[in-house]
């Protein structure tokens, strides 16, 4: 009995020893000396500072459009030639998803059923992804014009996909309720999400909850990211 417990003893001291020296190797190769409380909030802090310049900078940036926008205007008074190539200009700016728009359309509201559900703990709708995909596309080919997602704008680029709980739209994690806004004919972008046997339908099933709304006038932000190409060239 009393060499079971120096042998419990001594491993219990090569245990701490071990974890210790763990925990040293750790905070001294990837924490910079830094404990894990520290270097936590030493994130925190950055991720804030870079949160607040990244709104500086949109700030800066809608500033800056709307000097551009002040300048053409003034310079299409003086010319017909550059008041028709501002407004093609504008025209494109809008399909691409470069510029704010608003019109008549839909408002759909998408959320995980409460916590004491009967459809279990596990119940996501980031997990279902694809559904979210499905209804886009619903969205697409019943003629939306603009759509955004938590105020992110859809665009040719943008992914949507599972990135741990949540989602990634434009590289950004979206959490639940997803607010879905879609600008086109409000009756026939209704019609089209909650037909018979349709996605709506489909997710309500599943335990979600859904709610699509006509509206009158939706308000969709422009994308607020940089578009570059790296490989794509124009063919003359």
């Amino acid at each position: 009995m009393k060499k079971d417990k120096i042998w419990i003893g001594t491993a219990c001291v090569i245990l701490g020893v071990f974890i210790a020296f763990q925990m040293k190797f750790i905070q001294g190769t990837y924490l910079n000396g830094s404990t894990p409380t520290q270097k936590t909030t030493e994130i925190l802090n950055e991720m804030a500072a870079v949160k607040a310049e990244k709104e500086s900078l949109i700030e800066e940036v809608e500033s800056l459009e709307k000097q551009l926008e002040d300048i053409q205007e003034s310079a299409s008074g003086e010319s017909a030639v550059i008041k028709n190539l501002t407004d093609e200009l504008n025209k494109y700016k809008a399909f691409s998803g470069m510029t704010k728009v608003s019109g008549q359309g839909v408002l759909v509201t998408i959320d995980n059923p409460p916590a004491d559900n009967s459809y279990g703990l596990e119940v996501n709708i980031a997990y279902d992804y694809k559904l979210l995909l499905e209804l886009l596309n619903e969205l697409n080919s019943a003629g939306a014009e603009a759509i955004s997602i938590n105020e992110q704008r859809m665009i040719n680029s943008t992914e949507v996909r599972l990135a741990g709980t949540k989602v990634n739209v434009n590289t950004i994690p979206i959490s639940p309720p997803f607010v879905i806004k879609a600008i086109g004919n409000s009756g026939t972008l209704d019609g089209a999400l909650n037909q018979r046997f349709g996605i709506v339908a489909n997710l309500r099933d599943m335990g979600y909850y859904v709610e699509v709304k006509a509206i009158e006038n939706v308000e969709i932000p422009a994308y607020n990211g940089t578009l570059k190409f790296k490989y794509a060239t124009t063919v003359k």
